[in-house]
This record gives C-alpha cells, structure tokens and sequence, in this order.
C-alpha cells in the first residue's frame, strides 16, 4: 500500500468539501443546530464512505476496454461524463464565491485590496495539469486547518451525546459537501487498488465526522450569529485562530475548485494553458462579489446539482460493474473446453 498517495488522496478530499461555510461554522449550526454531536459524526462518516465509491467508480471507469461497446459500459461512460460536466457547471459557483469571500475577509483582516484575489491565481497556478500541485498544497493546509479546529474544540464545553442521530439531515448535508471532494479523488483513483481506496474511505471517513463535531461543538453556543466560530474565537480571545480557520478552509477550497475548472475547460478549449488563462479571469471577475449575496444567490443551486452528483455516481458504479462482469463471462464462453 502506498501511505504517501493515501495521505495525499485524503488531504486533496478533506481540503476540497471544507470551505468558508464550515470553517464559519454557518452551515453546520443550520444543518445540525439542535440535533446533537452525534448527526455531524454521521454526515462525516458517510462522506468518507461516498469518497470511496467516487475512487472505485473512477478506477472502474479508467479500466474499461475503450473498444467495449456493451449497454453498461456505454451507460457507465455517459454517466461519469454528466456527472463530470455538472459538477464544472457547479464549481463555477463555488470558485466565484469563493474568491469574492476571500477577498472580503483578507480586506478585513489587512485592509489591503486585490490580496484575495492574488491569493486565488496562486491556488490556480498551483492547480496545474495532474493532483500533484493540490495534494502539495493541501498537504500542508489541511493537517494545519484540522490542528485548529481541534483546538478550539478543546477549549469548548461538553456536549451531549445521547440524542439520536438525524439521518436525513446527515445525508442532505452529505450530498452537499461531496461535488467537489468526490470529483476530485475519482480523478487520481486509475492506479489505486482496493485496499487503498478502503483506507482512504475509512481515514476520509474519520477526519470529517471529528472535523464536524469539533466544529459543531464550537459553534453551538453562538448559533444565533453568522459566523458562529469566529465569534467563539472572539470571546476566548483567540480571534487570529477563527481568522486563520476560515482563511485556510478556503485556500483548500479554490485550490480544488481551480483543478476541476482547468480540468473541465480544458476539454473544451483543448489545451491546459489557455484553460488556466481562462480560470484566472474568472478569479479576477469575481473579486467584487458580496460573499452572503453568493451564497444566497448560488448555493441552492450548487445544492441540488451535488444532489444530483452524488446521487448520479451510483448507477454509474453499477454499470461499470456490470460492464466488468459481462467482459469475464464473455471471456470465459470463448475458452475451449479443456480435452
């Protein structure tokens, strides 16, 4: 088993479905204000489960004969395809708030316009033509980000445990989070086998369900504010941490969001560097963008289309499956029969 591509896969997963919402601690109160500890576990826990079949899906899929022309495999590609191409139309959303977000914040904090802006064409330059410049990134942002996190979860009051875990909340906060995440991992998945995409799966699994009760303990004593985290850093003195949680948060975000964008305007413009141009103007389109009025403009919309994602990959899990299946029996009918 390779650790090395195991930490990376997860770094690049966990960097690309946290973003300026959870860092805030907004999302989380909204989806789980008075459920109880035990609903943000299960969400985390079923989106290190849904990481796992987006790997297996993208391993299937890079392993089919490109001369099958059977029903499933033809179903199978198609499926990825729209999956794929929904998820760029999506991201598109997700990157310009995004990087209006980033730009407000890093105003705020510095008083110094067009720093956000500048941040976000780094994230696309290091979004460069394979994962490799993502998992560097998040690599180094992500165990950064999770340490804080846990932090201030340490320094928050206890929480009761023994309400019963709210299941639709869970995998509607799930679907959410998975567009970019998922994406992300099925790309690099060709080359992976089973026991690595279990471990990713599991270990995917684990961080997010921590990573959303450290959160979720934070932010429930102040869910009446908007950004509920930030506030709690305030309040113990330790506003630089909340600062930093939400400034990093989003860094993983648009270095994840700028990978899918180049990958899918590269299909289309056929080539990486006019791909990235492209990215970049985007990046710069969007700086003056109000971060609330995006998100209460974009993500409904963003919403549904993870929905229809996450819930897209499965029949093409299955048809890659099938198609697999249907090559081993049609083999098997031509070996002669032994004498």
């Amino acid at each position: 088993m390779r650790i090395s591509y195991v930490v990376k896969t997860v770094c690049i997963f966990v960097g690309a479905v946290v973003g300026a919402g959870f860092a805030t601690g907004r999302e989380v109160i909204v989806f789980f204000g008075d459920l109880g500890i035990l609903s943000p576990v299960f969400a985390g826990i079923l989106m290190g489960a849904f990481a796992g079949l987006f790997m297996a899906a993208g391993k299937l899929i890079s392993s089919l004969r490109a001369n099958d022309r059977s029903l499933a495999a033809i179903a199978a590609r198609t499926g990825f395809c729209c999956v794929n191409v929904v998820a760029v139309c999506a991201t598109v959303l997700i990157f310009a708030a995004m990087v209006g977000g980033l730009e407000q914040l890093l105003f705020r904090l510095t008083g110094i316009r067009r720093l956000g802006v500048a941040a976000a064409l780094l994230c696309v330059a290091a979004a460069g033509g394979d994962l490799r410049g993502v998992g560097v990134v998040n690599s180094i942002l992500v165990p950064l980000l999770a340490v804080m996190i846990l932090f201030l979860a340490a320094k928050s009051a206890r929480v009761d445990a023994d309400l019963p875990v709210a299941v639709y909340p869970s995998l509607s906060y799930c679907a959410m989070n998975m567009l970019l995440g998922g994406v992300l991992v099925s790309k690099g998945s060709g080359d992976a086998s089973a026991a690595e995409i279990c471990c990713v799966s599991a270990i995917c699994g684990c961080v997010m369900a921590a990573l959303l009760a450290g959160v979720y303990v934070v932010s429930m004593g102040y869910a009446d504010f908007a950004m509920p985290l930030i506030e709690f850093c305030r309040d113990i003195g330790a506003g630089f941490v909340g600062a930093a949680v939400a400034v990093t948060a989003i860094l993983t975000t648009l270095v994840g969001a700028a990978k899918t964008l180049r990958d899918g305007f590269a299909g289309i413009m056929r080539g990486g560097i006019s791909a990235s141009c492209a990215v970049a103007l985007l990046a710069l389109a969007s700086a003056e963008l109000d971060f609330a009025a995006s998100v209460d403009a974009f993500y409904p919309l963003i919403g549904a289309a993870a929905s229809a994602v996450v819930i897209g990959i499965i029949p093409v899990f299955f048809a890659c499956v099938l198609s697999k299946n249907n090559f081993r029996v049609f083999a098997l009918r031509l070996r002669r029969p032994p004498k």
